[in-house]
C-alpha cells in the first residue's frame, strides 16, 4: 500500500506537470464514460429492474385483444395461474367537483388487480369482489356503487395530502366515485405511465367502445399470475390449445381468426409488455455509447503512447536505479487509472445533467421514466468503468518500455530507440488509429443510413395538410351526454362556436387524429356473397363532422361531403376513400363507379350508401403504407370522445384559449386535454427515429474527431521521430511533393485500413437497425460509399498539415539538431 501510495503521488506529480495534455485526456474520457453511465442508468430502470410488484417474473399478459366471451372461457378455463385479471385501455375523464375542472387519464382494471399483483394501497383499501359488478340502480338514499383508487401524486396535487380522503366523493365523467384508497408512490399499471391518476373497475365498461359493439369487440386485455412451477412456455401451450377451442366454439368472432390466434398464441410476461416500445432503441444506443467509449480508450491509449515516447531516458533511468518491469508498469498504470478515474468523476457529473434531460425529454417516451436516478449502483457502475478504462488506455503505453532498448535511451541515441517500421500501420499507435477509424465509420454509417430514412419520410406525402390546424381531445361525461341526440347536439353547436372566432378557418371534429391510432371496423359491399364477420377485410373507420376534409385539405376525389342534413333522421351514408374502392372494386377508377353503392360496416345489417369517395391518408404514420378506410357522418354515431381539429389562418397554438372558453359557455364542466397543433402531433410519431438519428449522429462526429484527432497526431509525432530521415531525404535531393506524399501515404493506409474494417463491421451491425429504416435497406451501397469517401477525405486533410510541416524541414538544421 506504501508502494502504491508513492505511485499515485507520482502519478498526481505527472498529470499537473503536463496540465493542458491532461485536461484533454480527462474531457476525452469523462465524454466517454458520462455517456456510457447515463445510459446505463436508463437501460437499468426500464430494462434491467424488476417492475414493483412482488415476485414480478410470475406476471403474465395472456392476451392484448380479447372479447368480453373470450376472456370469460380464458378466465374459467385456464389452470396454470393463481388468479388472472382483465383491463382495457386507459381513458381520459373530467374531474369536476373540487376545483378547477381537468382532464385525467383513468385506468379501468377488475377488482382483482392488486391481489394479482401483490400490492398494498399506501392508504386505505383495494376494491371488493362486489364492486366490480356491473352498474346498477343505487342500492340506497346517497350511496354510490362507484369506487376508486387514486395515486399518490393525485393525492399530493390535488387534495393536499389530506389523510381524510377516504371516503371523499370524486365526480369522475359526470358520475360520482367513492375514493376507498391511495395508491403508493410510482405505483403504476397496466404500463409504466405516470401520468394515471385514478383507477376503477368494470373494464367491460371501456367509454371509448360503443355499449352494441362491446360484445363482439377484442378490446380487453387478460393478465395473470402463474402458478410456482408453472413456466410461460407451459402456460403458452394450454392457451394455445384453449384459443383453438374457442375458435371451434365461437367461428365468426373477430378474436376468433385463425390467422390473429396464430399470431399470438405465445404469453409474454408483464415487463416485457412494458419495455417492448423501447428495449430496440436503448439497445442500439447501448451499443453506440459503448463503441464511443472504445474509441475514447482507443484516442487516449494513442496519445498516451506518444507520451509514453518521449519519456524513455526517465523509463531507462528508473530501470537503471532497480525499477523492475512490475514497478514500471505499476506507475504507469497508476498515472493512466488516475487519469480515468478524474474523467470518470467528470463524466458522473455530464451523466446526471443528462438524466434531467432524458427524463424531461418528449422525443423518447420512456416507461418507469421516474425511476431514472445515480444511485449507489449507478455511481459504482462509474467508478467500475473508469478503472477498467483506465486500464485498457493504459496498458499499451505501459508496456511501450519493454519494448525499447533503454541502453539507447540512457546514451540518448535517439536513433535506436525509435526503429524505423517500414509498414507503420503495424505498430500500436497505427493499430489504435486503425481502430478508431473501424469503430467511427460503424456510428457514421448508422447515422447515414437514419438520415436517409428521415429524408424518404419526408418525401411522402401524409394525404393532408397538418399546418395552421390545432387539435384538441373533448370527452363528454356519459352520465350527462348519455344519448346520440345530447353528443350531436354538443358538437354541433361547439363546432358553430369555434368557426365563430375570428382567424378561425374550419373546425370539425373526428374519431382519431392522424399518426395516433385508429379504430377498424369488418367492412363488406352489399349484394355479394355474404361473408362471416371475421373474414371480412379490416378498414379504419372514423366518424366526422361535415368540414372534416376542409379542415385538413385532403381531396374529396369523386362524389360529395357530409352535410349538415347528414344527421340522425337521415338515411345511413358512407365516404370512402380510394384504397378501400380500390379493395373491392379493382378497376376503380376505370371501372365501375362505387358512388350509389352500398356497404354493411361492422356486425350491423344496416347498408350504407356510398356518397363520396376521398384521398388516401397516411393514418398510421407516414412510415407506412395508406390502410383502406371509410368515414361516417358523426351526427349519425356521436362517439363519446372526440378530437376536435381547427385550422386557422395564424399560428394555431394562439387560439388555445379562446377555444377552452367556448368549450366552458357550452358546459362549465368540461375541460379539454392534449392541445397540440397537428404539426406537432404527426412529428411526435416521428420523434424515436429522429432522436435516433440526432443521438447516432452526434456520436459518430464526435467519433470522427476523435479518430482524426487520433490518426492527426499519430502522424505528426510520425513527422518528429522521422526528421532525420526525411532531412537526409531533402539533402538528396528528395522534392517537397514527394516528402508530403511520403507522408500522407503513411495516413492514407491507415485510413483505408480502418475504413475497410469499419465497411464490414458496418454491414455485420447496421442490421440491426433495420425495424427503424424507411425507404433504404441496412446494406446499403450508397451510403457505405459516401461514408467511405467523406472519412477518407477528412482523413487526408489531417494527414496533410504534418505532411506540410514535414516539407518544410530544414536538411542543415535538423542534421545538426539530430
Amino acid at each position: 500500500m506504501t508502494g502504491l501510495s508513492q505511485d499515485l503521488r507520482f502519478a498526481g506529480r505527472m498529470i499537473a506537470k503536463r496540465p493542458g495534455f491532461s485536461a484533454a485526456i480527462v474531457l476525452t474520457v469523462a465524454l466517454g464514460i458520462g455517456a456510457n453511465t447515463a445510459l446505463f442508468s436508463v437501460v437499468r430502470a426500464v430494462l434491467l429492474r424488476p417492475l414493483g410488484y412482488t415476485d414480478p417474473q410470475e406476471l403474465v399478459i395472456l392476451s392484448d385483444g380479447a372479447t368480453p366471451v373470450h376472456v370469460d372461457e380464458l378466465r374459467a378455463a385456464t389452470r396454470s395461474y393463481t388468479d388472472t385479471g382483465v383491463f382495457s385501455s386507459a381513458e381520459q375523464m373530467a374531474l369536476t367537483g373540487t376545483g378547477q375542472p381537468e382532464v385525467i387519464n383513468a385506468q379501468r382494471v377488475s377488482a382483482n388487480f392488486l391481489d394479482i399483483l401483490g400490492v398494498a394501497p399506501a392508504l386505505g383499501r383495494g376494491f371488493l369482489p362486489a364492486e366490480d359488478r356491473p352498474a346498477g340502480p343505487k342500492e340506497a338514499p346517497g350511496a354510490t356503487p362507484n369506487e376508486a383508487l387514486i395515486s399518490t401524486r393525485l393525492w399530493q396535487r390535488r387534495f393536499a395530502d389530506n389523510p381524510a380522503i377516504l371516503g371523499r366523493v370524486l365526480t369522475l365523467a359526470g358520475a360520482p366515485y367513492t375514493i376507498v384508497g391511495v395508491l403508493p408512490p410510482r405505483f403504476s399499471f397496466p404500463s409504466a405511465d405516470q401520468s394515471l391518476g385514478v383507477w376503477i373497475t368494470r373494464p367491460l365498461e371501456w367509454s371509448s367502445m360503443p355499449v352494441k359493439s362491446r360484445p363482439l369487440s377484442p378490446y380487453l386485455h387478460v393478465f395473470g399470475r402463474l402458478k410456482p412451477g408453472i413456466s410461460i412456455e407451459q402456460a403458452s401451450e394450454e392457451l394455445a390449445v384453449l384459443n383453438h377451442q374457442y375458435a371451434s366454439a365461437h367461428p365468426a368472432m373477430l378474436d376468433a381468426k385463425p390467422e390473429v390466434l396464430a399470431g399470438r398464441p405465445r404469453i409474454r410476461s408483464l415487463q416485457e409488455s412494458v419495455i417492448a416500445d423501447v428495449r430496440t432503441p436503448l439497445l442500439l444506443l447501448t451499443g453506440a455509447v459503448g463503441l464511443l467509449l472504445l474509441i475514447v480508450c482507443a484516442n487516449v491509449a494513442s496519445l498516451l503512447l506518444v507520451r509514453a515516447a518521449t519519456r524513455a531516458r526517465e523509463f531507462a533511468v528508473r530501470a537503471a536505479l532497480g525499477a523492475g518491469r512490475w514497478r514500471l508498469l505499476r506507475q504507469l498504470l497508476a498515472e493512466s487509472t488516475l487519469l480515468a478515474l478524474a474523467g470518470g468523476a467528470l463524466g458522473t457529473l455530464l451523466a446526471w445533467t443528462a438524466l434531467n434531460a432524458i427524463r424531461q425529454t418528449t422525443a423518447l417516451t420512456l416507461p418507469r421514466s421516474a425511476e431514472i436516478r445515480l444511485d449507489l449502483t449507478v455511481l459504482g457502475f462509474a467508478l467500475a468503468l473508469s478503472i477498467i478504462t483506465g486500464i485498457l488506455f493504459g496498458l499499451a503505453p505501459a508496456l511501450s518500455p519493454f519494448r525499447q532498448d533503454l541502453a539507447a535511451a540512457l546514451q540518448g541515441n535517439s536513433t535506436r530507440i525509435h526503429r524505423f517500421r517500414r509498414y507503420f500501420a503495424t505498430s500500436p499507435r497505427g493499430l489504435l488509429v486503425t481502430g478508431q477509424v473501424a469503430l467511427s465509420l460503424i456510428l457514421l454509417v448508422s447515422a447515414g443510413l437514419l438520415l436517409q430514412s428521415l429524408a424518404h419520410l419526408y418525401e411522402i406525402d401524409p394525404g393532408y395538410r397538418p399546418d395552421h390546424v390545432l387539435t384538441m381531445s373533448v370527452s363528454l361525461a356519459p352520465t350527462v351526454y348519455d344519448t346520440d341526440a345530447k353528443r350531436a347536439a354538443f358538437y354541433a353547436q361547439l363546432i358553430d362556436r369555434v368557426e365563430s372566432i375570428p382567424g378561425v378557418a374550419h373546425a370539425s371534429v373526428t374519431l382519431t387524429l392522424p399518426a395516433t391510432g385508429w379504430a377498424g371496423m369488418p367492412v363488406q359491399p352489399t349484394g355479394r356473397l355474404d361473408i362471416a364477420l371475421n373474414r371480412r377485410p379490416i378498414a379504419i373507420v372514423q366518424l366526422i363532422s361535415p368540414d372534416y376534409f376542409r379542415t385538413l385539405d385532403i381531396p374529396l376525389k369523386r362524389g360529395r361531403a357530409f352535410t349538415s342534413r347528414d344527421n340522425a333522421g337521415a338515411p345511413p351514408v358512407v365516404i370512402i376513400d380510394e384504397g378501400l374502392a380500390r379493395r373491392f372494386w379493382p378497376l376503380y377508377p376505370r371501372g365501375d363507379d362505387p358512388i350509389g353503392r352500398h356497404l354493411l360496416a361492422g356486425s350491423s345489417k344496416q347498408p350504407l350508401e356510398i356518397i363520396g369517395i376521398a384521398a388516401a391518408v397516411h393514418q398510421q404514420g407516414r412510415d407506412t403504407d395508406p390502410a383502406p378506410a371509410f368515414y361516417l357522418p358523426s351526427a349519425q354515431q356521436p362517439p363519446q370522445s372526440v378530437m376536435l381539429m381547427l385550422r386557422t389562418k395564424g399560428d394555431p397554438a394562439a387560439f388555445a384559449n379562446a377555444v377552452r372558453r367556448q368549450v366552458l359557455v357550452l358546459d362549465h364542466n368540461q375541460p379539454i386535454s392534449e392541445v397540440r397543433t397537428l404539426s406537432a402531433v404527426v412529428d411526435a410519431s416521428e420523434d424515436q427515429r429522429r432522436l435516433m438519428f440526432s443521438l447516432l449522429g452526434a456520436f459518430s462526429v464526435v467519433a470522427t474527431l476523435l479518430a482524426i484527432l487520433g490518426l492527426y497526431s499519430v502522424i505528426s509525432y510520425s513527422v518528429v521521430e522521422r526528421t532525420r530521415e526525411i532531412a537526409i531525404r531533402h539533402a538528396l535531393g528528395a522534392q517537397c511533393g514527394r516528402i508530403m506524399a511520403l507522408v500522407m501515404r503513411q495516413g492514407l493506409g491507415l485510413a483505408l485500413s480502418g475504413i475497410f474494417l469499419g465497411i464490414a463491421g458496418a454491414a455485420a451491425l447496421t442490421r440491426l437497425l433495420d425495424s427503424m429504416l424507411f425507404g433504404v435497406k441496412a446494406i446499403d451501397p450508397v451510403t457505405f460509399l459516401f461514408a467511405a469517401t467523406l472519412f477518407l477525405t477528412v482523413a487526408l486533410a489531417a494527414s496533410y498539415i504534418p505532411a506540410r510541416r514535414a516539407a518544410a524541414v530544414d536538411p542543415m538544421a535538423a542534421l545538426r539538431e539530430s
